[in-house]
């Protein structure tokens, strides 16, 4: 069973972030201290930083229906939503170099027997969602 996102989901990340800047604001509010005030501004900005880069995956895949990727290993990890449950697909990674890595893709005669069936008939739409991430010359075809 894959992972499942729930439908609640964006309405828990607005909750944490309203809940977040409002102890921010109670806190800037209870110390007069020029150089405390400095202090909670700073935690609070990285905070509702950190909340909200670290919601991106889900965020994507919640509003997008897709999130382009993230590497694992040698591997680059295409994700979707389908009817709640995230599906994905690996495709394996090349170095480069220079902390470089190109994508392997399938060909168009190898693609259908290497992906799973929710991606066979969606090679060109999955290759323009991953050219958001990798340029062109970084995506090498086996064919």
């Amino acid at each position: 069973m894959g992972e499942r996102i729930p439908a609640s989901f964006p309405r828990s990340v607005v909750m944490v972030m309203i809940a977040t800047a409002a102890s921010l604001a109670l806190l800037l509010w209870i110390f007069d201290g020029i150089i405390e005030r400095l202090l909670i501004a700073a935690a609070g900005f990285f905070a509702l930083g950190r909340i909200w880069s670290g919601t991106r995956r889900k965020r994507d895949l919640v509003t997008r229906g897709f999130h382009a990727g993230h590497r694992v290993d040698n591997h680059w990890v295409y994700e979707e939503l389908r009817d709640g449950e995230v599906v994905t697909l690996e495709l394996p990674l090349a170095y480069a170099g220079r902390g470089e890595f190109e994508i392997l893709i399938p060909g168009e005669q190898s693609w259908p027997a290497r992906v799973p069936s929710w991606a066979r008939d969606r090679r060109e739409q999955i290759l323009e969602r991953l050219n958001t991430v990798f340029k062109r010359s970084d995506m090498r075809t086996d064919d």
